[in-house]
This record gives structure tokens, C-alpha cells and sequence, in this order.
């Protein structure tokens, strides 16, 4: 990746406890230093889970350089794959906009991470957000000075990307990209939980590019066979990590009653104007102050006023989950329905004071459409391949010529998380109130 580096003048480094150093240009560094990004530092990357493993407190923001630094190697890998070497290297507006996405494909993050999306954006998703600020002339004008289109890069990050930059689109959020390379690692190292680990340096080595038959020799990314068990391996410990970090009992939780407390403050959501389902205007002055610290002084000041779930938000007080199953198990899903049920219909039940509930999908495989087909259409535009999956350059057969095909053809692990979506089912109650619907709970699955 050194010579990546070299091309796009990347001079400047900081340290990092994953990959030693972490480097960055001059119009990198521009942003970095602007008071939007800088925020960052002040948003958790793992919200709460700080409260089940202590030393959970690094930041969006230097996930978001990570993310940048990873993509770098990714990209390198692509080109020097050992068993099928592309023609031409990527040029230095490929270079700079794959790092530009991937530093800023978090810059729209919302306090407390996804916890509040909901909330703030009224059913929005932070990548709208993000859209919006690199359209910020604070933005966007560090990275036209540096030869690269911010439109274009609002496009990756919106999962629109044009044709020519469809396989820097997947290196950044495809199946197996950089943010969840980066995050994996990053998460499972500073919290202490090992569950996200998986084989980084084989990983770098995993994918290539297949360029297309015609005179544009646009690039989709593509894994070989015989590295299967690779791209699967990442499968299986995202899986983990997804159970034991994020959406741990303990950790969602606390989530439930962050959200239940901040909807009484409907004020938060006054920086944000969205008009049949898009984001139209946002105070990025006030924005740009909104963050963990913000909600964390007035949970405090909540706190000596007597708010009901202040204290939980403290760690003074904790939900009692009474339900925590899967639908990997039928007796599970339905006991979670009863009991919601029969809690709803209990005089001394109120939901959203008493209990709280959670059906809660694990997402492994990214939804159709997050990948692209083989030809563009009359606009430039790369269609979404029906599957959404990466292909797999099979040699199955002998005296067989290779082929392309969808990795869920050769991977029952793959195809797997495609059918077989795993959900959580959860129910939660105040503590004075868990003896009451352990015994409900007792009732409707006798």
C-alpha cells in the first residue's frame, strides 16, 4: 500500500493500537482538524456498552480514520492479488475518493451511535446525514481543492454510486468491507471481548477484480474459491460479535431506556429538518455541539430532578430481562408474544414504564441492492444486481472453464444468513416488577 500513499502525498501519521501508524494527506488532514469531525471524538462508537465492558470507550472518530487506513489496504490488495493481477493501478482521484468515503462515512453519526437514530431523523438512517454535511461547503471545498468531486462521494456513502466507482462502493460498504473490517478488530480489542477477532492480514488478501469485457473496464469485486473459508470466517465472527458486543442483553437494555428518556425531549430533534421522507436542511452549528456530552450533562441534570430513568443511564439502576430468546428456538418466539401480550393486557403492566420489549433482527448479510451489476445503465448509473451478494470465481470441475457466480452457490454459510435471519427477542422490566412477571411469564408457558 506504500505506493498508494506515495501517489496521493499522504505524509502526515498518528498512531494506532490495530495498524501501527495511520496515514493521512494534507486535505485529510484539513478535514480532520474542521470542528464537524472533530465532534466525532465526543460521540462513543459503542454507545453504552461501556457499561457491560468498561474499557468500550474509544470514539466514531478514530473508527473513522481506521476505516480510511483499511480501505487503503484493501484497495492495495485488489490490485496485487496473487492469483488474478489487473492491468492498471488506480489513479489518484480513485485513491483520494475511496479515503474520503471512508473518513467521512461516519460523519453524520447521531449521539449515542444508532441508539437515537430513530429518534433525531424521524426514521432516517445517519448515511442521509452524512450525504448532507460533505455537501457543506466546510466540506466539500477541502476536497474539490484536492481534484475530487463531493458529489461523487456523497454518492458511495448513499449507496448510489456511478458506475466507474462501483468496486470502491463495495470496499466500503459491500458484504465484507472496510468499516466492518476495521470495526471487528477495533471493537473486540479495546472493549476485551475476542468474539469480533478474525485472520486481518489473509483477509487483505481475499479479494480481486474482475473488469468488464467492454471498452469502460469498470471494476466488481469478486472473491476466489479457494479463499472461501476467509470471506465465510468474517461471517461467523461478525455473527459473535454482533450477540456479544452490540446487542448484548445487558447493553440493549440500556438502550431502551435511552430512548425512552430522550422522547421527552423532542427539542433534539429541532437541528433537523426532514420533508417527506428526506433530510432538507440541518443547523450544522448546532449539530455540530450535539453529542454523547450534551445528553450525558442533561441526563445528570435529570438525575437531581428526580427523572424515573436517569438513574438507569447513570449505571445506578438496571432493567431485569425476564425474556431472552431467539427464533432459533420455536417455544422461545412464542413464549416472547405471550408474555408481550399478557404484560399488555395486566392492569399493572404500562408499556414503556413498567416493560419494555425488543424484536431486534442481527443483520450478517447487508440487503439486496447494496451491490451492483455488470453494466451501467444510459445514465452511468450501476443497477443493483438481484442478489446484492459477491461473486465467486469458481475452477469447480475439471477441465471446467472458470466462472463468476453468486457466493451463495458454493457457501451454505453465506446462504444461510440470507434464509435464516437470526432475531433476538427480549423483554425487559423495572426491577420492583420482575417478580410479577416471572410469574406471568410462568403462566403463559405452562
Amino acid at each position: 500500500m506504500e505506493e498508494f500513499l506515495k501517489k496521493i502525498q499522504a505524509k502526515h501519521r498518528i498512531r494506532d493500537p490495530l495498524y501501527g501508524f495511520i496515514f493521512f494527506t494534507d486535505a485529510e488532514k484539513a478535514i480532520i482538524d474542521t470542528q464537524i469531525f472533530q465532534r466525532l471524538r465526543r460521540v462513543h462508537q459503542l454507545a453504552l456498552t461501556k457499561y457491560v465492558y468498561p474499557s468500550a470507550e474509544h470514539s466514531r472518530f478514530v473508527h473513522s480514520l481506521g476505516v480510511m487506513h483499511c480501505a487503503t489496504m484493501i484497495l492495495s490488495g485488489i490490485y496485487n492479488h496473487k492469483y488474478k493481477k489487473i492491468s492498471s493501478d488506480p489513479n489518484e482521484i480513485q485513491i483520494k475518493t475511496l479515503r474520503f468515503s471512508a473518513l467521512l462515512h461516519d460523519i453524520g453519526h447521531l449521539p449515542f451511535s444508532h441508539a437515537l437514530e430513530k429518534h433525531f431523523l424521524s426514521g432516517l438512517k445517519h448515511e442521509a446525514l452524512s450525504e448532507y454535511i460533505i455537501s457543506d461547503p466546510r466540506i466539500s471545498s477541502i476536497i474539490e481543492s484536492d481534484g475530487v468531486d463531493p458529489k461523487a462521494i456523497g454518492a458511495l456513502l448513499a449507496k448510489k454510486p456511478p458506475a466507474r466507482f462501483r468496486l470502491l462502493h463495495e470496499v466500503i460498504s459491500g458484504q465484507l468491507d472496510a468499516d466492518r473490517a476495521d470495526y471487528l478488530l477495533r471493537d473486540a480489542h479495546l472493549s476485551g471481548a475476542k468474539y469480533g477477532e478474525y485472520d486481518f492480514p489473509r483477509f487483505l488478501q481475499l479479494f480481486s477484480g474482475r473488469e468488464d469485457d467492454d471498452e469502460h473496464g469498470h471494476l466488481t469485486l469478486f472473491v476466489d474459491e479457494n479463499d472461501l473459508h476467509i470471506a465465510e470466517s468474517m461471517l461467523i465472527a461478525r455473527y459473535h460479535y454482533n450477540l456479544q458486543i452490540p446487542y448484548h442483553r445487558t447493553r440493549m437494555g440500556f438502550d431502551l431506556v435511552l430512548e425512552r428518556f430522550i422522547r421527552d425531549f423532542p427539542e433534539y430533534r429541532d437541528p433537523f429538518t426532514v420533508e417527506e421522507g428526506r433530510l432538507t436542511h440541518v443547523d450544522l452549528e448546532r449539530f455540530t455541539d450535539l453529542d454523547d456530552c450534551e445528553i450525558m450533562e442533561r441526563i445528570k441534570k435529570e438525575f437531581r430532578q428526580d427523572n424515573p430513568w436517569a438513574p438507569y443511564l447513570l449505571r445506578a439502576k438496571h432493567l431485569i430481562p425476564v425474556i431472552d430468546t431467539s427464533s432459533n428456538s420455536f417455544k422461545g418466539d412464542r413464549a416472547y408474544k405471550d408474555l408481550v401480550r399478557a404484560l399488555k393486557n395486566d392492569a399493572a403492566f404500562c408499556e414503556g414504564a413498567d416493560f419494555f420489549h425488543r424484536s431486534q433482527e442481527v443483520e450478517i448479510i447487508k440487503g439486496a441492492g447494496t451491490e451492483f451489476a455488470e453494466k451501467a445503465d444510459d445514465n452511468g448509473q450501476a443497477p443493483a444486481r438481484q442478489s446484492g451478494m459477491i461473486l465467486l470465481h469458481s475452477r469447480e470441475g475439471k477441465g471446467r472453464e472458470p466462472e463468476y457466480v453468486d457466493i451463495r452457490e458454493r457457501s451454505w454459510i453465506f446462504k444461510h444468513f440470507v434464509q435464516a435471519p437470526h432475531t433476538l427477542y427480549r423483554v425487559y422490566v423495572v426491577a420492583e416488577k420482575a417478580d410479577r412477571a416471572r410469574d406471568i411469564l410462568a403462566q403463559v408457558t405452562a
